[in-house]
This record gives C-alpha cells, structure tokens and sequence, in this order.
C-alpha cells in the first residue's frame, strides 16, 4: 500500500470516530399523544376534574423540541392541543385548553380516538420514541347497539393493535374505574410493551402520570437527598415537581445564598404552576450551588434539568419477566459527544440502585480504564411488581442522575401438578403459557426431576396444544418427596430471547396409606400386585396423548416394609415350628399305641 493511500485510510477513519461517537450519544425524540377521555360517566369517577392538573403537570415536564398532542374522547374526538413541537408557546397553549376537558360527552369511542391519535404515523421510524397514555373509565360504546360496540371493540385487538406494534408505538394505559374494559385495556398496553394501570382514585392520576411520562420520555435529572440538590454551572434550566397535600402552602425554594423564591416571585426567569396538590417550578439559568426545597419529603418529587453535559444510559424494556437479566450501559455525553477524556471520567463515581417500595439494592457502575462507557448486569434480583433502576453519576463539581422503571411479571406460564390414582406412583404436571408475555412457538420446555439423596433426571416437557405442556412421571417411590425444576427458553412478543427458571414445583405424595394392623394370616395371603411397565402405565394414563414419562431407579425399601416383611417370616417359622412340633406329638402317640 502506498504512502498515499494509508494517508488516506488514516483521514477515513479519523473521520469516522466521532460519527460514531455521536450516534453513540443521540437519543430519539420523544413523541408522546395523550388520550383522554371525557365521557359521562367521569362526572362520578372524576368528579373534581383532577385529569386537567395531571395533563398540565404533564406537558409542563415535556422536554424542549419532543413532540406532543392531546385528544379528548367521548362519541366524538377533538384534538384539545395540536400536536407539534414543545415550546414555551406550545406548553401555555396546553396549559390553557386544559380547561376544555369535561365530563359531557355521549358514549366512549377509544377506536376512533386511536385511529386519529395516530393518522399521521406510517411507518417505523427509528429517530423517535413514540407513546400513547389512554386514560379511560368504561368500555368501548360507540353507539345504542352492543354488536355494534363489539365489533369495534374487536377491530382494536384484530387490526389497530399489530398497526400500532408495527409502527413501534408504545401505549401506556390508565384506567379510572372499577367498571372500566381492564382486559382491553391491558391487552392494548402489553402488546405494544406499554404499562397498564388502575387509579383507585382520581387524586392517583398525577403520581401516574408522572411516571408514564417518564417511561415515554428520557430527561436529566439532579439527585435529591432531603429536599436537598446541587445545581452545577452546565445547567441552563431547571424544573422543580414538589407534591404536597392539598391545602398547604406553596413550596418555598431556597437559594445557595440562603434567599428564598417564592410563588409572588413569577417572572420571565421563573415560572411557576401552582396546583392543589403540586407546584411546578422552572427557573432559567438558576445559580449554582446547594438549593433546598421547602416542602414535605416526597419519594416523587423531582428535579429535571436543560444542560450540555447529560447521562446517557440503555433503554430497558418497560416489561419484564423475572429471571431475564440485562447488560446496562451509560455513558457521559457534552454536546452530543461522548466524553472520553480519563482525567475527567477517573473523578466521576458512576452509581446504580434498583428500589422497590420497602427494598433497595445498590451496585456499582464498572469502567474500564480504556474506555467510557460505564457497565452492569441488571436482573438478578428483580421481583414482581415496580421496580425503579436510578443510575447516578457524581464528581466533585456536578451530580446527574436518570430513573428508569420496570414492571417485572412473575412468571409467563401457569402450571399445574396431581398426583394421579394409580398403583404405582405417578404425577402429571401440565404448564400453559400466557401468549401475551412470551410466543408459544418459540418455546421449549426442559424439566429436571431431583430425588431427596441428590439423584437427578432431566427430561424434554411435550407439547400437546397450542400453549399446553405436559410432563407424566411415572413409578416414583413412595412416600419420599421430589422436587421439579422447570428451564424455559423462547422470545417475547417483542422477539426478546430469554431464559427463565421458575420457582421448583414440589411433589410431595399424597397418597401414602394408613398402616393398620393386619393377623398373620392376612399378611402370609397378601397378593402381590405385579408392576406395570412403562409403557403401560403411559398407556393407561392417556392412550391418545404422546407423554413424556419418567422411570426412575427403584428407590431403597422403606423401614415400615422391611419390618413388616421380617415379622411376616417370623410368623411363618414359628408356624412351620408348631406344625412340626404337632407331627412329631403324632408320631410318638401312634408308636405307643401300636406296643
């Protein structure tokens, strides 16, 4: 290769590296289009209107230059506020029409508020994160005439809902009753990877909201410890969500110098949304240094901030199944660009904590020292239900930290496990699989059978349905117990690969008889049942279904066995005694007579 040209592949790949780097450090843009429904029935399960505080709370934490719209749904939808790009312009133009939401609609059209919601979508697009938040208290009615209700119902689940997996829309369900269409709306949520909620009360809708917005979108924030935050000289903006229970005072800011902003103090710089339950305060520029929020401890207070050095970290699913375990990055981006440089990263302490609501565990971020990406193993651990993953970043002269929440499901299958009625021994465990959480075809099903002394025998489970596994294990020992232990291999409906180990099924023998007290006579003319083969056992137990059965080495004779065994032949020694006694007796009484 000439001079020339190895000139020239340097210049390329010198090229290339930040290209790289950038794409790296880009995130999508957050397209969130909220659905709310203003239907009748929301002047009994709404009946102070908190949906307005919630969307304004809403659109005032949307991030600068993410696009958002709002509809409004009853027989009829209304788009409340265009969707378009955020601004300031955009957020009071939001904050004004909330005022149009009403409870006086006429039936509850979520078809026609989808269709519309998303007209203007035809396709993927990877530079976006695009989400839905349907709120709604009843079930699909667009008319006097059930079928007719139906049958829209129907075309949501049939076609609107692969539409919106196709398009990679993500859609965050709430719903504001009891008599609300849960299965729909859990359905609509699970298939697009979104989350379902229930608000057991209107006054619950702000605290979801919050989180459903930071499921759909991605913000910096400061870390907060006591109502306590540090604001570094990179910051341009702030906002500040402090809750507070309705009829107490607005929240007080205090400064690094010790004054305090207050509500009065509204200006250009500061803007302030007080509401009856939170206060929303963003300020411009704000003065570097250790702030105080003079409000009640929260564990959903908030502050997000607008600045050029920002936490970039991996996207986690929103729903999870436990035993799935992730590899987390993050990284530390200054306009767009990684940060590379190790004088700075060798004084950054990169922290990860996953909460639930009475249990936390910490871990450590781990970097190389070549390189600038931070690294953790995510899953282990994970339990049912919320799960918040909070990553931290902090050095000397600035803190950044980014919340992620994930909802982990317990498990995608449901099992079930008898102990049939048969001479010998057997157990039948059958599993089905939830085709919401994981794909029925990609799943394969191994079992391991462990004895109490450790003895083990793996075995494939078979399928005999759609969803439907089933594993009969035959000839087990009496009376000792058994353990199964279930690996599940498939993907997700979002095509996720996993690897699950659910908890051990127990088998324990519930049919161990009674030892009663029996004559010699009956245990010497005790039958002896002979045992039935493999294959005929199978064959009794379903001669029409292909089983997967399980032989496993005899087991030791048990104690109560071996006890009655060696009284029965005691009893049949003395028995042979005492019939030669009587022989001998006999003899001897005939020889005399015969003299």
């Amino acid at each position: 290769m000439s001079l020339r040209h190895k000139f020239a592949l340097i210049l390329l790949l010198l090229a290339l590296l930040p290209v790289r780097q950038a794409v790296a450090a880009t995130e999508p843009v957050s397209d969130v289009r909220v659905l709310i429904d203003v239907s009748g029935s929301m002047k009994k399960n709404d009946p102070q209107n908190l949906r307005a505080p919630a969307m304004r709370m809403l659109v005032g934490l949307m991030p600068e230059q993410s696009q958002a719209g709002v509809w409004t749904f009853a027989k009829m939808v209304n788009m409340l506020v265009p969707w378009k790009s955020v601004n300031d312009e955009w957020r009071q133009n939001a904050i004004d029409k909330s005022k149009g939401i009403h409870s006086l609609g006429l039936f509850t059209n979520i078809e026609q508020v989808l269709q519309k919601a998303t007209a203007n979508q035809k396709a993927p697009d990877p530079k976006f994160r695009r989400s839905m938040i349907l709120l709604s208290d009843g079930f699909v009615d667009i008319e006097p005439n059930k079928a007719a209700s139906q049958a829209s119902r129907q075309r949501i689940l049939d076609q609107i809902v692969p539409r919106l997996k196709k398009l990679n829309i993500t859609v965050h369900t709430i719903a504001l009753s009891d008599k609300a269409d849960h299965e729909l709306l859990k359905a609509l949520s699970m298939a697009t990877d979104g989350w379902y909620r229930q608000a057991n009360s209107a006054e619950e809708l702000q605290r979801i909201f919050l989180h459903l917005f930071e499921q759909a979108t991605s913000r910096d924030n400061v870390p907060l410890a006591d109502n306590q935050f540090s604001i570094d000289s990179s910051v341009k903006e702030m906002t500040v969500l402090a809750f507070r229970k309705p009829g107490t005072p607005a929240t007080v800011l205090q400064l690094p110098d010790g004054s305090t902003i207050s509500q009065a103090q509204k200006s250009d710089k500061v803007r302030w949304l007080n509401e009856a339950s939170f206060d929303l305060i963003t300020i411009d520029n704000p003065v570097t240094g250790q702030w105080q929020i003079n409000a009640e401890l929260d564990p959903d207070n908030r502050v997000m901030v607008v600045t050029d050095m920002q936490l970039r970290t991996s996207d986690l699913p929103n729903n999870v199944l436990v035993g799935e375990q992730f590899e987390f990055e993050a990284t530390l981006t200054e306009k767009g660009e990684v940060i590379t440089r190790p004088a700075f990263l060798d004084l950054v302490d990169g922290h990860l904590s996953r909460q639930q609501v009475e249990h936390q565990e910490d871990l450590t971020l781990q970097r190389e020292a070549d390189e600038a990406i931070y690294r953790a193993t995510l899953g282990t651990g994970f339990e049912a239900g919320r799960n918040d993953v909070i990553v931290t970043m902090r050095s000397a002269t600035f803190e950044r930290q980014r919340r992620q929440s994930i909802n982990v499901i317990a498990s995608p299958i449901s099992v079930e496990s008898s102990q049939l009625e048969q001479a010998a021994r057997s157990h039948r465990v059958e599993v089905q699989a939830d085709s919401s959480l994981i794909q029925p075809q990609s799943l394969q099903i191994s079992a391991l059978l462990r004895e109490q002394d450790g003895n083990e025998w793996p075995y494939e489970m078979l399928k005999i349905g759609d969803n439907v596994w089933r594993l009969t294990i035959t000839d087990l020992a009496p009376e000792l117990d058994y353990t199964l232990s279930l690996q599940l291999r498939g993907e997700t409906p979002e095509g996720r690969k996993v690897f699950l180990l659910p908890e051990p099924i127990a088998l324990h023998d519930m049919a161990v008889p009674a030892i009663a007290e029996e004559t010699a006579s009956e245990i010497v003319d005790m039958p002896v049942q002979e045992e039935s083969s493999v294959e005929e056992t199978s064959a009794i137990n379903e001669p029409d279904v292909l089983e997967t059965t399980v032989e496993p080495e005899p087991a030791a004779m048990s104690d109560t066995m071996k006890l009655l065994i060696g009284n029965a032949i005691i009893l049949l020694l003395l028995l042979a005694g005492v019939i030669w006694w009587r022989k001998q007796t006999a003899m001897a009484v005939s020889a005399g007579e015969m003299i």
